[in-house]
């Protein structure tokens, strides 16, 4: 049998925005045998870039329509459902944690001899250790899926008998067809029997995508048999450079690490290792097949825009050739004027964004950009972004003022914010599951009650509050509900200042008008009663946290759990928030608390989940990065340093690069065998590293 011709266009080029030039020619043209109404496919490495390409696109051709954006990843498991049936047992993420955490809370399997160190560690009383380790266990599997097939592959077989992920690994794989499993049959049905795949479009564009395994890059170059595979690589040099040689590999194969020093550009040889070996990948004609490539280069010193000459300018010409020696006469100083490549020495983050605020002043107000510099064109990275945001609007806000400084502002978005981050509801949420160990003291409660979802929906207002603080401390409610409350919370059996003795006295002074004690109540009279209404409506919002307060303290099943928790949303906001922020952020409530009963029944999992293991889950998914958030928001994109991510932006500026932080560590141990791999010499080509990806994010 002949085997069918591969038709892999890979299209180069150190400038996203030729390539980008190029994509749009070929979308331009007609697929041969598709229907106009067939949308064409575009592989992206994250969903931020698609915004950035819609917009290229429709500036090309005057609109961008009929096209779907689809990440590697996804695109393989289509590939898989269309050649393999549907899979309805993925090992996905979720499922991972839940059967892991299914393992490791079974004594029966916990009492093998291999698994006595984890035995060890989440025996106890704290039942967030079993779900912890279960998380990380989960990403290592997740990372083994697409990177270490033949490990699971040889686990699923019964190799290493004694290695407790291997046994791990068998009890979560045991009868299911899980993603490794099928990546090697479609691999042996379609690359080694040389059958050709069904279901795949007549062509296909990968744009940018750098960060795939070396399986992922088998799937989708079977689609070049059956039609057209367009791949654009981003590379910094204009010479194939997967012969790279870098330090550690020099130092490892026991060769002067500086013996080539002469030969190879610094920035190539100590930033590239992570892109070296996917150049290496492409070029080896091992894995995929080019039948054509078509270089695009934008050569740095042809360049006629206004910082030409400039010291940034210069290192990129001298990267873009491959040079070992910068190129051009040597400075004898610091050129001051030259805005191109900038040190700034902070001593806290809050100077940081003030003197980044100065700093993007100056570039958006500098005559030599041409054209101008806009706000959208800059992005501001940080390994860490976090930390920064409480001084964010500090500094760059003030935009949607009147008043004259709103002028000069410089607006700005947060581009991998979690979409429930600043969401009062979102705290408020945190703060509920939080009520079985809360100690319902006075400030507290009525701060919990006074945040805006709950005070809108009790119909409650500033000035109530003001007063019922005042009525409630003077009749002495200081903490806890009642005694029985207190004496949950290893505190004597005492009501004295609860919750209820205030109440008591509140409402019997109010009934009886005099201030005498009443079967051993003082009651306080002192009581307006034109303003009961606020103290009726706090008491009906108290009886209901009482009420929850004992159930979200008692283990359930997911599905129980899901029951409760939309239960205690619907008692305490019983409408959809006039805010649509407020009742967008009350939706994703909901779908996150259903997801959790879901991704558990997907798992198979029934069993009954302590509190604190859910108040984790909860804590964890409303504090979860959203890196699929667009980046060109019309200002200044703020995001984390993703490794791999592409940045069509004409300026970035990069925060909190302290020693230590950037670039992050691999780490020495830990549960992932990669990172082992790394340090023992005994990595293979392609294999992940944090550190040098970080490093290559620089090229």
């Amino acid at each position: 049998m002949t085997a069918a011709p591969h038709d892999f266009r890979l299209y180069h080029s150190n400038a996203l925005d030729l390539l980008a030039e190029l994509l749009a020619d070929e979308l331009r043209k007609p697929a041969p045998g598709q229907s106009l109404l067939t949308p064409d496919t575009l592989l992206i490495p994250q969903v931020a870039m698609r915004r950035w390409l819609q917009a290229t696109l429709a500036q090309r051709h005057g609109i961008a329509a009929n096209l779907e954006f689809l990440t590697p990843g996804e695109f393989v498991a289509r590939a898989l459902d269309a050649n393999l049936g549907p899979s309805t047992d993925d090992l996905d993420a979720a499922t991972l944690h839940w059967r892991l955490h299914a393992a490791l809370t079974d004594p029966t399997l916990l009492a093998k001899p291999a698994l006595s160190q984890l035995a060890a560690y989440v025996a106890g009383d704290d039942p967030l250790k079993a779900w912890t380790l279960a998380g990380e266990l989960a990403a290592t599997f997740e990372k083994y899926q697409a990177w270490r097939r033949d490990w699971l592959l040889r686990w699923d077989a019964g190799a290493d008998p004694d290695d407790p992920q291997a046994i791990l690994w068998r009890v979560v794989a045991a009868g299911r067809s899980h993603r490794a499993r099928r990546i090697q049959d479609y691999l042996a049905r379609h690359v080694e029997a040389d059958a050709l795949p069904s279901g795949l479009p007549a062509r296909l564009f990968a744009f940018g995508t750098l960060n795939i395994s070396p399986d992922v890059l088998r799937v989708l170059a079977t689609q070049a048999r059956v039609g057209t595979l367009h791949f654009y690589l981003p590379t910094p040099s204009a010479k194939y450079w997967g012969d790279l040689h870098t330090l550690g590999a020099r130092l490892h194969a026991g060769v002067d690490p500086f013996a080539g020093e002469a030969g190879e550009n610094p920035l190539l040889r100590d930033w590239g290792a992570a892109g070296k070996d996917f150049m290496a990948l492409l070029g080896s004609y091992e894995v995929v097949h080019p039948s054509g490539e078509i270089p695009a280069y934008a050569d740095p010193e042809q360049s006629q825009a206004g910082l030409r000459g400039s010291l940034l300018q210069r290192m990129q010409s001298d990267l873009f050739h491959r040079r070992a020696r910068p190129s051009g006469i040597l400075r004898d100083a610091v050129d001051a004027d030259d805005p191109s490549l900038q040190f700034h020495a902070c001593h806290t983050r809050l100077r940081e964004l003030q003197v980044l605020h100065d700093r993007l002043r100056a570039l958006l107000e500098d005559k030599r950009f041409d054209p101008p510099l806009q706000p959208r064109e800059i992005a501001v990275l940080a390994p860490d972004i976090d930390p920064y945001l409480p001084y964010l609007d500090a500094v760059f806000g003030g935009h949607d003022r009147d008043d004259a400084a709103s002028a000069r502002a410089i607006p700005y978005a947060m581009a991998d914010a979690s979409p429930l981050a600043g969401e009062p509801l979102a705290e408020v949420f945190l703060r509920l599951l939080a009520l079985p160990v809360s100690r319902f003291g006075l400030e507290e409660m009525l701060d919990l009650l006074a945040s805006p979802p709950l005070a809108e929906a009790a119909g409650l207002d500033a000035a109530d509050f003001e007063r019922l603080h005042a009525w409630l401390h003077a009749a002495g409610a200081r903490w806890g509900l009642d005694a029985a409350h207190r004496a949950r919370s290893a505190a004597p059996a005492d009501d004295a200042y609860t919750w209820q003795f205030a109440l008591d006295r509140l409402l019997l002074g109010h009934a009886s008008g005099v201030d005498a004690d009443i079967a051993g109540v003082a009651p306080w009279p002192d009581l307006e009663g034109g303003a009961l209404d606020a103290l009726d409506r706090l008491i009906r919002q108290l009886r209901a946290l009482a009420r929850h307060e004992k159930e979200l303290g008692v283990a359930a099943s997911p599905g129980a759990w899901r029951d409760r928790l939309l239960s205690l949303l619907q008692e305490l906001l019983p409408e959809a928030p006039t805010a649509p922020a407020a009742a967008r952020a009350l939706e994703r409530l909901r779908s996150l608390v259903n997801d959790f009963a879901r991704q558990a029944g997907k798992a198979g999992f029934d069993a009954e989940v302590p509190a604190e293991v859910v108040r984790a889950h909860f804590a964890a998914k409303l504090g979860e990065a959203d890196t699929r958030a667009p980046l060109l928001t019309g200002g200044v994109s703020f995001a984390r340093m993703v490794p791999m991510r592409l940045l069509p932006f004409r300026a970035i500026c990069l925060l909190g690069m302290n020693d230590g932080d950037f670039p992050r560590r691999d780490p020495a141990a830990g549960l992932n065998k990669l990172t082992a791999e790394l340090h023992a010499g005994r990595r293979k080509p392609g294999d992940r590293s944090t550190r040098e990806d970080d490093r290559f994010l620089f090229l």
